[in-house]
Order: structure tokens, then sequence, then C-alpha cells
């Protein structure tokens, strides 16, 4: 399975605050399931639009695979309150996500740049904590 490691608390946003976008500066042929990973060091000072709520970082968790969701597209401009324009006008690629499932209880692991694959322990134990009929 691939993963994607993101800082907290963007990590959270994605499963707790409707975060339907995430920044890149690179793109990817890959849509499917992606394992989201949090990264072992939060990003301090991160804001969410609209007015929410950043919760405190260290309620969150780092260095372990939180949950899933699917890489639907990947676009150049969108209206979601998620998506950065970078004011130097260099391209952002904002990955869209979908379908969210957040584990009860994240696994702990080491995370990696770029999109990457998930030892398969860690797959094993997603399979097992997934509903039916997500096909990972």
């Amino acid at each position: 399975m691939k993963a994607l490691t993101i800082k907290q608390p963007w990590v959270n946003a994605i499963f707790r605050a409707g975060k339907d976008i995430e920044n890149r500066t690179w793109q990817t042929s890959y849509r499917g399931w992606l394992a989201i990973h949090s990264a072992g060091q939060p990003r301090r000072g991160a804001m969410y639009p609209l007015g929410l709520v950043v919760p405190s970082l260290s309620t969150l968790d780092c260095s372990a695979v939180c949950g899933i969701v699917r890489l639907v597209d990947i676009v150049e401009d969108s209206d979601s309150p998620w998506y950065y324009r970078p004011e130097d006008g260099s391209t952002n690629f904002g990955w869209v996500l979908a379908d969210p499932i957040q584990f009860d209880r994240p696994i702990k692991c080491k995370g990696k740049l770029n999109l990457w694959n998930l030892p398969e322990d860690i797959t094993d134990q997603i399979s097992q904590m997934v509903p039916d009929g997500v096909f990972i």
C-alpha cells in the first residue's frame, strides 16, 4: 500500500476538519487509497482556514499511520479553503482527497519522503482496521 507522510496538524485536519486538499510541489500519476502517516515532528504555528481551531500539538499522534484516504485527483487550482496559492507564482499541486477513514489506534512506524510503500506487516494491520467493502 502507498503511504504519504504529512506533518501534524494537517493529518488531524484531514480526518477531523474536512481538509480535502493536500498541497504539494510535485504530482504523481497514482490514484487510489493512501495511508496517511504523521511525521515525527509537527508543524508549529500552523493555522487552519475558516477560523477553525488547531488542536494542541501535544494531543496529536506523530510517527504513526493515522488512517487512509483516497487520492482522486491532482489539480492546479481549487476553490477549497485548504488549497494554497503560492504568492511567488510557482505551481502548487492540490492532491484531492476523499473518503477519509481515521483509525481508532494509530499504527506506529517511521515515515519517508514522497510516496512510499508501507511494510507488509503495517499493510496487514490496516487491512484488519478498515470497514468491510474498502479494498486497499
